[in-house]
């Protein structure tokens, strides 16, 4: 381990882990858009995957309205989707609701960055540790907030992060040119 480095669980590392508002979603449905799975289809918050339930008004779900920085993880669906992160972040005064079957999680930002905790949930490091505490049934997988908090992170100091995510902002953009060439 890295001096100034330490080893802290997950949960003790975040202010909030939560599942969204429970709000029946329509086909065709307009209104305040409200975060689904698909949502984290293609690796990022992904707005044209959003689901609507002709909800004009927000007051009721104040307390489920996405924030920069927040994290959103998959933690009901298929083997290979479980445990996918996307780092929500705000676009001029959208309000976009979050809701079921994702989680919600926001880090201390006295002890990790948003960003870095996303770049550490790509590493098979992670991912092993994800398959190691989630629950299998038939076509779906789960993993519980409790078994989430367990998980076990390297948390080197904030300026050392910072750092960290800069290089990886840079290769990730290399290597979307890459593919886009």
């Amino acid at each position: 381990m890295k001096q100034g480095w330490e080893i802290k669980k997950l949960g003790e590392c975040l202010i909030h882990i939560k599942n969204g508002a429970n709000i029946k979603q329509e086909r065709g449905a307009g209104g305040i858009p409200i975060t689904r799975i698909e949502t984290l289809s293609g690796g990022t918050f992904n707005r044209d995957r959003l689901g609507y339930a002709n909800l004009d008004n927000a007051d009721r779900y104040q307390s489920y309205i996405m924030e920069s920085g927040d994290l959103l993880l998959s933690h009901i669906n298929s083997k290979s989707y479980i445990g996918r992160i996307v780092v929500y972040i705000k676009e001029g005064n959208e309000t976009i609701i979050h809701g079921m079957n994702l989680l919600r999680i926001k880090v201390n930002p006295i002890i990790v960055t948003p960003f870095f905790a996303y770049y550490y949930s790509q590493t098979d490091k992670f991912k092993n540790q994800i398959a190691n505490r989630r629950k299998d049934a038939v076509n779906q997988s789960s993993i519980s907030i409790s078994e989430l908090k367990t998980i076990p992170i390297p948390v080197p100091p904030l300026p050392v992060q910072e750092r960290i995510v800069s290089e990886l902002d840079l290769l990730s953009g290399i290597i979307e040119k890459k593919r886009e060439q």
